[in-house]
């Protein structure tokens, strides 16, 4: 059986943690990218709704003079 030296264990150890730095920089980035994308989103989510609100707004408007030429509604 091969002898365990302390310069073998002390390699073993320093390769386990450059893996485990190696492996904390990628999680590291990852988070990075991920909050990036959810920026991204939510300022897509307040453009769309942003949008839909524009769309909305003038068919609120007009159903609104619809209403009153009904006589639906009061005028004032």
């Amino acid at each position: 059986m091969a002898e365990v030296s302390l310069e073998l264990l002390q390699g073993m150890v320093q390769r386990v943690l450059d893996m485990l730095a190696q492996q904390s920089a990628t999680l590291d980035s990852h988070g990075r990218r991920l909050t990036t994308i959810d920026n991204h989103l939510a300022a897509l989510d307040a453009e769309t709704i942003s949008l839909v609100q524009r769309q909305v707004d003038p068919m609120n408007e007009r159903i609104a003079r619809i209403e009153r030429r009904l006589e639906l509604v009061d005028a004032g």
